[in-house]
């Protein structure tokens, strides 16, 4: 089971892409959300999205500053700054 990760930034969609898992910065603290998460909107704050196919990180991008609305099916980033980590 995947759920469905979408990043964008104030000029483009950034990313879009069914993952394992995703982990992000939020304010308070990294966030792990896995499929059927509860849903929320979350602060981001300033770190490192990882992306998950199964115990693997995939890709990573740095962000900085946004939000996450999150639903069982969906992981929405909107980031003020977002550009990917080799």
């Amino acid at each position: 089971m995947q759920t469905s990760l979408e990043i964008v930034s104030p000029e483009k969609l950034v990313l879009s892409r069914p993952v394992d898992m995703v982990v992000i910065p939020g304010s308070e603290g990294e966030l792990g959300v896995l499929p059927g998460h509860a849903s929320m909107i979350v602060a981001l704050g300033s770190g490192t999205i990882r992306i998950y196919e199964g115990n693997n990180v995939v890709q990573r991008f740095g962000v900085n500053g946004g939000f996450a609305e999150i639903t069982p099916e969906r992981v929405t980033v909107i980031a003020a700054e977002v550009s990917e980590v080799g």
